[in-house]
């Protein structure tokens, strides 16, 4: 080998060198670029993670200040409906009470006078108060005396057999029945006419 060819090869050699240096500082480039972008995604991601971390603290904390308000609010619903059902007929028994006093006051003047007249009259103003109160708080009497036999209204305590009246018709109320507000608190206790068994049949047939 002359010393040309030595100098060729060592001149190739030398740029295969140079090659590998700047293709070995173009992977370190990449990569400082790759890690620098790394970086960067990871702090934006951990940007995402304190933020949605500070949501999620945000949305316990009205979650449990909603539980307590549900909680004081159903708390305060009991205690006033607890009130309403203690004091509900609060106004009906305040006019019962001066009745009552009423009444007194008639016990004690019929204790002291003698005109029979004047106790009666008494106390047909004090029922026609008492009875004034109850209608005015929706106590009304159930009619009964006459009319058509009602299961939902009237209670047949007795029969008695007739042809002069229609099968079902009350004859005889025992014991009145009232309705407060369009429902039976109490229902009529009453005696109904039944017609013969003989008279139905010809009437079927």
């Amino acid at each position: 080998m002359n010393s040309r060819e030595g100098m060729n090869k060592g001149e190739e050699q030398a740029r295969e060198k140079e090659g590998e240096i700047l293709k070995y500082k173009e992977e370190v480039k990449v990569a400082e670029v790759s890690e620098k972008e790394l970086i960067k995604e990871l702090d934006t991601i951990k940007k995402q993670l304190d933020t949605t971390r500070k949501q999620l603290d945000e949305e316990k904390d009205r979650y449990l200040r909603m539980g307590a308000e549900f909680d004081n609010f159903r708390k305060r619903t009991q205690r006033e409906r607890e009130e309403l059902i203690k004091y509900a007929n609060e106004k009906l028994i305040s006019e019962l009470i001066d009745i009552m006093e009423n009444l007194e006051r008639g016990v004690e003047n019929a204790k002291k006078m003698d005109n029979k007249d004047k106790l009666i009259e008494g106390m047909e103003l004090i029922y026609k108060q008492f009875k004034g109160v109850l209608e005015k708080n929706g106590l009304t009497p159930i009619k009964a005396l006459g009319e058509r036999f009602d299961p939902y209204r009237h209670e047949a305590m007795m029969q008695t057999v007739t042809d002069e009246y229609e099968d079902g018709t009350i004859l005889e109320e025992l014991a009145r029945g009232y309705m407060l507000n369009n429902r039976v608190i109490r229902y009529s206790k009453v005696r109904v006419s039944k017609r013969k068994e003989d008279e139905i049949e010809n009437e079927v047939r």
